[in-house]
């Protein structure tokens, strides 16, 4: 039995399943000091994060008002930084583990969609227990035009055997939403998370959630299944 006319979840990683701003920063100080730069404050490099590795490095430079940096280099040293701390600070947002495992129950497919490599984001779910969740993951390198384009999400609807229309995107951002628009899926957002710099209340979601806990119970729950079925 699937929850209402919703026949699969698609959900992004950083920002919604996953508080990994800390070892992002990390992994860019280190790149940084290779450089001679000082490094950026967390919170700074929290809301660079979102649209894949190479943008957040164009933008941390911008920021850090680096010039003449190679960025395909600055790229390089990133991704070998990171493959260092990769699930060694993160940790999941409250309610998520309780959340997949409700989806779960009511026979909900679920998919995660992020522009971070696979290699990592593989490394974030298994470290992080909770990969077993996930039928589809599509990842940044994974050769489709990253969010905020729809593609992604049309693949990982695909894969899980739904219509786009019958899908719903839990994410944190303007990345998520715009994506999930041009897709033709239901977009929810989770208060937390990195919004690039944009208060949650302003994201052209269809509804704001608390925790992914919450968008489950909603899901799931009796008045959801009737409103959607009427």
């Amino acid at each position: 039995m699937t929850a209402g006319a919703i026949r699969a979840v698609i959900l992004d990683l950083d920002g919604t399943l996953v508080e990994s701003a800390g070892e992002i920063a990390t992994a860019l100080a280190r790149t940084f000091d290779s450089f001679g730069l000082a490094p950026l404050p967390e919170s700074t490099v929290a809301q660079m994060i979102g649209r894949g590795v190479r943008v957040l490095l164009e933008r941390a430079l911008a920021q850090a008002g680096a010039t003449g940096i190679d960025v395909d280099d600055a790229v390089a040293r990133f991704e070998t930084r990171y493959a260092e701390t990769v699930g060694t600070r993160a940790s999941l947002f409250p309610g998520v583990s309780a959340g997949l495992g409700l989806l779960e129950a009511h026979g909900l497919p679920l998919a995660v969609v992020t522009n971070k490599p696979r290699y990592f984001t593989l490394q974030l779910l298994e470290r992080l227990g909770v990969a077993r969740y996930f039928a589809c993951v599509v990842a940044g390198d994974d050769g489709y035009e990253k969010k905020p384009a729809p593609d992604m999400l049309l693949a990982a609807a695909r894969s899980l055997g739904a219509a786009a229309r019958d899908a719903l995107m839990i994410g944190d951002s303007d990345n998520d939403t715009v994506a999930a628009r041009a897709a033709g899926c239901a977009v929810w957002c989770v208060r937390h998370g990195y919004t690039e710099g944009r208060p949650a209340e302003s994201l052209d979601c269809d509804r704001l959630v608390d925790t992914v806990e919450e968008a489950a119970r909603i899901l799931v729950s009796r008045d959801f299944r009737a409103a959607a079925r009427s």
